[in-house]
């Protein structure tokens, strides 16, 4: 059930980075300012507020697997005590 909600977890930090970075990827640099642009669509983005959304990212992405790692090898010391 842990490892279900884990997996949950990184499908949708994977989905807000993509989402993420398809904004920044989006912005056109107007009036020579490289922190705010516009997208195709007329409206304002803030690179500064995207790029550090994805700061955090990789590391709770990295944490959940990480708890994954652990859970499975406690499983298998569990199974390990009871064979």
């Amino acid at each position: 059930m842990q490892v279900m909600n884990n997996i949950n977890t990184m499908n949708q930090l994977e989905k807000k980075l993509d989402e993420s970075a398809q904004s920044i990827a989006k912005l056109s640099v107007t009036n020579n300012n490289p922190v705010t642009g516009v997208d195709t669509e007329s409206e304002s983005v803030d690179l500064v507020q995207e790029m550090t959304e994805q700061v955090g990212i990789p590391l709770s992405y990295t944490a959940n697997a990480q708890v994954i790692t652990t859970q499975d090898s406690m499983s298998r010391t569990i199974l390990d005590i009871l064979v």
